[in-house]
């Protein structure tokens, strides 16, 4: 799926949910935990960033910036896998499960759901990329490459120790032996805990 369709995909359903009648303007706070499936909710997260949480572990699956569609994955389903956490101070439009389904259906919207849907599968299989590797030490590279491979003005926010704990059950001393380990070899350059050059790995 091309990138700027999901993201005329994630316009267009904001602009219908912000249009409705049925959906209110919802302000969370840095730190603020948002569970979806209890609230039975459906958000257009306008500005900010959250991080989706497994809830059999606390462990961080994605980080999601505005704009987008969150809610999706647990809209037709029983289990609460899932919880939300915001990164930042966050502006969203709320709509129950059921309205938004009745919106869906009256604007023809099922389409862009699916897409944005078939995104964030994409990006929980490539969270599990990560995770299959053999050895703390590859999974902790697989980390940093995908960290070098983020928008810049992304990953110079990013720490590395905090991307990689809040992802995996991996000791920090573990990552910094391995990061420690890269950075001698010349392999990578860390400024403050944030990754500012890398070479191929």
């Amino acid at each position: 799926m091309f990138q700027k369709e999901i993201e005329n995909a994630v316009v267009l359903v904001g602009d219908e949910m912000k249009k409705s009648d049925n959906a209110w303007l919802s302000l969370r706070k840095k730190r603020q935990r948002i569970d979806l499936k209890i609230d039975g909710n459906i958000l257009f997260l306008e500005k900010g960033t959250v991080s989706v949480y497994r809830v059999e572990n606390d462990l961080v699956t994605v980080s999601i910036s505005a704009p987008a569609i969150l809610g999706l994955p647990q809209m037709r389903t029983e289990v609460a896998g899932h919880y939300l956490r915001c990164d930042t101070d966050c502006e969203m439009w709320a709509m129950s499960v059921q309205n938004a389904d009745l919106l869906f259906t009256a604007k023809n919207l099922w389409k862009q759901a699916f897409d944005i849907l078939t995104h964030h599968l994409q990006r929980y299989f490539q969270r599990e990329a990560l995770q299959s590797h053999r050895t703390i030490r590859e999974q902790i590279i697989e980390h940093v490459k995908y960290i070098w491979a983020m928008e810049p003005d992304v990953r110079e926010k990013t720490s590395v120790y905090t991307f990689i704990l809040t992802r995996n059950h991996i000791s920090r001393s573990a990552i910094h032996k391995v990061l420690q380990e890269l950075v001698n070899d010349g392999k990578i350059t860390l400024n403050r805990g944030k990754l500012s050059f890398c070479t191929p790995l």
